[in-house]
Parts: C-alpha cells; sequence; structure tokens
C-alpha cells in the first residue's frame, strides 16, 4: 500500500506544500520556533474571547428567545467565517498545486502514470493539507463553539445542535475552499497558452489580498445580530449567513430556508465548476505548459540596463532588479499584497468604526477627525516594516554568490538608497496616496499641508526602519522570528500606541496653526536628512550581508574596510 504510485505521490506532493523554498536551515528552525510563540499568542487571546462570550452568554437568558437567537445566529457566523477565512487563504497559497507545473509535466509524463493518477494525486495532497486547517481552526474554537451551545445543553437539545452546527461549518470551509479553487481554474482555463503561469500567480496575489482585506468584516460579525433580526439586505451576499440559515434549517427553522438554499446551490455550483476545469485543463495540459518561447527581439529592450547609464548606475539597476522580481515572482507577490492588504484592512476597520460619516462636515465630532488623521499613520506603521520583510525575503539563494563576487564597495550606498526608495514608495505614497483623498474630502484644501507633513513623517520613519539594512534586496538569507514572539508582540503594541498618539498631536497643531506645522515638518525633515546622511556615509564602510544571523550568534565587529 505504501509503495502504490498514488501513495508515493500523494506523500510527494503534500510534503511538498510545506517547502516554502527560501528558508536555510536556521531559518526553518526559527520558523518553528516563531510559529510556536505566534500559538501561545493566539490561545491567549482564544482564552480572551472565550471570557468576552461567557460573559455575554451570561447575559442573554434574561432577554426573549428571539434576541438569543440572533445573537446566536450571529456568533455561529463569525464561528464559521473564521475557519472558512482560513481554510480559503490556505487553499489561495497552495491552489495553484492542484495543477501540474512544467516540472510535473517533464518528471511524470514519462512515466508510466496515467493523468488520472496525477490529478488524484494532486487532489489527494491538497484535501489533506485543507484537512489540517479545517480541524485546526475547529479545535482551537471549540471553547467558544462550547459556550454558545449552553442553553442548548439545558433543554437537552445538545446532541442535535452540536450535529447541525458542524456539518453546517464544515460545509462552509469545503465552499470556501471550493471557491478558491473554482476562481483559479476558470481563471486558468481561459487564460491564454503563453499567460498560464502570470494568470495563476496574479489569481492567487489578488485572492490573498482580498482575504487580507475581509479580516475587518469578519470581525463585525458578532456584531450583526440586529441584521440577522431584520434580515438585512446583505445578508444573501455574506457567505457566512448562508451556512447559519443552512444550520437553522436542520434544526427545524424553516424561515431561514432562503438561506440554506443559497448554501446548497452555491456549494454545488463551484464544486461542478471545479471538476469540470480542472478536468479540462488535466486532459489539455501538455499544450498548456508547453508555451511558445517569448520573442528574445521584442522584450530584450527591456532586459537592457544601457538605458540606465548615468550618475547611479547600481541604484537603478537594483530598483530595476526588484521590479522585475516583484513582477515575476508570485512569492514576493503575495508577500507584499498581503501585508499592505493586512495594513489597509486595519485601517480600513478603523475607519469603518468611526462614526460621523453621514453627518454635515460641519457638525461631526473631533473623535472622527482625530480617526482620520490617525488612518495615514497607522498604514504607514505597519506598511513599512512589511516591505521591509518583503525585500527580506531570498529569491533563490543558490543564485546570490553571483551578487558575492560582484559586490564593490563603492556601490554599497547606491543599493542602500535604491532600498530605501523601495520602502518609501510602497509604505509611505501608497498609504497616503489611498488616505489622502478622505483627508482632502473631510478637511478640505489645509489636507496638502498634512500630507506634505504626514510624508516627511513617514521619511523618518523608513530612515529609522532602514538604517541597518546592509543587503541586496532578495539576495539574503531570511530567519523569521529571531526574538520572543510574546515579547516583540508588547513591543510592537507599545510602538504602535506612542507613534500614533505623537503624530495625532503633531497633525492636531499642524491643523490648528499652520506656521506651527511648518517648524514640526523642517525638524522632522532635518531629523530624517540626518539619518538618510549617515546611512550613506557609513554604507561604503559595512559589507553587504548574505547570510542572516541570529542574535545569539558572535557578530564580528568589522573595524576595517574589507
Amino acid at each position: 500500500m505504501r509503495d502504490r504510485p498514488e501513495t508515493v505521490l500523494t506523500r510527494h506532493f503534500f510534503t511538498s506544500l510545506f517547502d516554502f523554498g527560501f528558508l536555510s536551515d536556521d531559518g526553518a528552525e526559527s520558523l518553528k520556533r516563531a510559529l510556536l510563540g505566534s500559538l501561545a499568542v493566539a490561545i491567549a487571546f482564544g482564552l480572551l474571547l472565550t471570557r468576552v462570550f461567557m460573559k455575554k452568554y451570561k447575559m442573554l437568558p434574561a432577554d426573549p428567545a428571539d434576541a438569543f437567537v440572533y445573537e446566536l445566529m450571529a456568533d455561529h457566523a463569525f464561528l464559521m467565517a473564521v475557519p472558512m477565512w482560513f481554510v480559503a487563504a490556505a487553499v489561495a497559497l497552495v491552489g495553484h498545486s492542484l495543477f501540474p507545473d512544467r516540472t510535473d509535466f517533464r518528471i511524470l509524463m514519462v512515466e508510466p502514470l496515467s493523468r488520472l493518477t496525477v490529478f488524484t494525486s494532486k487532489l489527494a495532497s491538497l484535501l489533506l493539507f485543507v484537512g489540517l486547517f479545517v480541524a485546526g481552526t475547529h479545535l482551537a474554537l471549540l471553547p467558544l463553539i462550547a459556550v454558545t451551545l449552553i442553553r442548548a445543553m439545558k433543554t437537552g437539545s445538545m446532541l442535535p445542535a452540536a450535529i447541525a452546527f458542524g456539518i453546517s461549518s464544515l460545509s462552509a470551509s469545503f465552499c470556501a475552499a471550493l471557491v478558491v479553487i473554482a476562481v483559479h481554474g476558470l481563471l486558468v482555463t481561459f487564460a491564454l497558452h503563453a499567460r498560464v503561469l502570470a494568470i495563476s500567480g496574479s489569481v492567487r496575489t489578488i485572492l490573498v489580498g482580498g482575504l487580507v482585506l475581509c479580516v475587518p468584516l469578519l470581525a463585525r460579525l458578532p456584531g450583526t445580530a440586529t441584521a440577522f433580526a431584520s434580515d438585512a439586505w446583505w445578508l444573501p451576499w455574506a457567505p457566512p449567513a448562508w451556512f447559519v440559515g443552512l444550520e437553522r434549517w436542520l434544526i427545524g427553522d424553516t424561515r431561514q430556508g432562503a438561506l440554506a438554499a443559497e448554501a446548497v446551490i452555491v456549494t454545488l455550483l463551484v464544486l461542478i465548476v471545479s471538476v469540470f476545469s480542472y478536468g479540462w485543463l488535466y486532459r489539455r495540459f501538455d499544450r498548456v505548459l508547453l508555451q511558445p518561447a517569448s520573442s528574445q527581439r521584442e522584450r530584450g529592450w527591456r532586459r537592457s540596463l544601457a538605458q540606465w547609464v548615468g550618475r547611479a548606475p547600481v541604484r537603478h539597476a537594483i530598483g530595476r532588479f526588484v521590479s522585475i522580481t516583484v513582477q515575476r515572482s508570485v512569492l514576493h507577490q503575495g508577500l507584499i499584497v498581503g501585508l499592505l492588504a493586512g495594513a489597509g484592512g486595519f485601517v480600513l476597520n478603523g475607519l469603518m468604526n468611526a462614526s460621523g460619516w453621514d453627518q454635515p462636515v460641519d457638525t461631526r465630532d473631533r473623535s472622527f477627525l482625530f480617526t482620520i488623521l490617525w488612518a495615514p499613520m497607522a498604514g504607514m506603521l505597519l506598511a513599512i516594516p512589511a516591505v521591509r520583510v518583503a525585500l527580506a525575503v531570498p529569491l533563490d539563494l543558490r543564485s546570490n554568490w553571483v551578487f558575492r563576487m560582484t559586490e564593490d564597495a563603492a556601490g554599497r550606498a547606491e543599493i542602500s538608497s535604491a532600498s530605501v526608495r523601495t520602502v518609501l514608495a510602497l509604505g509611505v505614497v501608497v498609504p497616503l496616496a489611498l488616505t489622502g483623498p478622505i483627508q482632502w474630502w473631510v478637511v478640505g484644501p489645509s489636507a496638502a499641508g498634512l500630507l506634505a507633513l504626514e510624508a516627511v513623517i513617514g521619511w523618518l520613519v523608513v530612515e529609522w526602519v532602514m538604517r541597518e539594512w546592509h543587503r541586496i534586496p532578495f539576495t539574503c538569507s531570511y530567519i523569521p522570528g529571531k526574538g520572543f514572539v510574546p515579547h516583540m508582540v508588547v513591543k510592537a503594541f507599545a510602538a504602535y500606541v506612542f507613534f500614533t498618539t505623537a503624530t495625532m498631536l503633531i497633525l492636531r497643531v499642524a491643523l490648528a496653526v499652520p506656521q506651527a506645522g511648518v517648524v514640526i515638518g523642517v525638524i522632522v525633515g532635518a531629523a530624517a536628512g540626518a539619518l538618510g546622511w549617515q546611512r550613506m556615509r557609513h554604507a561604503p564602510l559595512t559589507p553587504l550581508i548574505f547570510d542572516d544571523e541570529l542574535p545569539t550568534d558572535v557578530n564580528p565587529l568589522r573595524l576595517n574596510v574589507d
């Protein structure tokens, strides 16, 4: 049984899903420690959330029965949405593995294996992978689920209620996985042969970004009891609501039959689309994968660096290298889009919670203005370290010998400058471009001065974060989780509170007294310029780093130039 082709292929495909491809041995060990630390933080948060739910349900029995039911539906929508989100994110990250790549085609097609065997092995490995996330999230949420079923335990209907919830929640996770698979399969099916790999990577990046942006909406589900009570217009468009309706229908509540029917219809539809799209792809995947070679004459000018001959050729070359890597690497596309979407989702949640959007401009309270001033600063504080992390993740460690051999002390300052410019563009310009129109709408023309001051503050943060950056982007080994994760979370939270509080005070002063804003901007700009001058001055004296080191390792002083 263990030597059957299906078993061997399934085991191979399953283990390959955990191979990130960019971590060294030290990085893999550090990742395990980081995951354990993150698990400790998640358990602590789960226990806190369980305590909140217990307090809530202790107060609910005094309410009418219908009020309890609607609160239960809102909480169950949240408890179903969490596994749905994790499953959809997992499938979005590895769903492309359901379809063979060029390596699979070249190796497996010369073996006496049918396409059905390859397909079933791929599917089985993906199901095992998704099953880990389904089981893990449901086990983690088990205390919360038990709290919501306390009343059913008292009335003797505990078992039917638990079975109905289990069927509905597992169906919801299954549907979430099928939706991602169906979307990926359809777009790859109708893509041009020469664009299959590019389309596949872009789909994964967009799905990851969209899922991260959905996190604020997911966190608001426990407070939607009134929406279920009033049959809000958005319920038929919310997948967790469909499966809550399915749960209520299984219990015997026929009022939720429409939502239950929608859950069943959508699940069957995406199942059919997934089967047919991937069935068609597997029948023709030899034609899909054998892409015509791109014309060297057509695209050669894009790869030429002759146009960058000037005063800073190394800086332009590094900038071009970063641009090409982001365009072609699905991993780095997903990292940048996912991390920036996470920062955007956090800011979006704050803006959605602000009260005053439907009020006239002159009658809005001060808290609404504070939220508008807070949004770009929080976005930059989260986006700048995120972009730095994305630049630190290597593309191919086996190829960094090229950069080791061509390292030149004279070009180190330009390398540092190119890296800082990338972080400025993605970590400062993007958040300001997204929140600037909102500030202009609320504040008026005074927002121009605020945006300039915010940009200068962002420049200072970038210079501070990048002050010890001595590497070429995507070429150095990466060790995640160098510190104790709970300690890092506390430090990050303290830094967030201090930074947002200080910058909001500065922006309030600048808004009330524009002359003071100009003075503050000059001071902040001078500090950022001083950090940048110091970075450029010391860059030629510090060798580039190609092997990341743990804080416990012995680090040489590097007092000499060599």
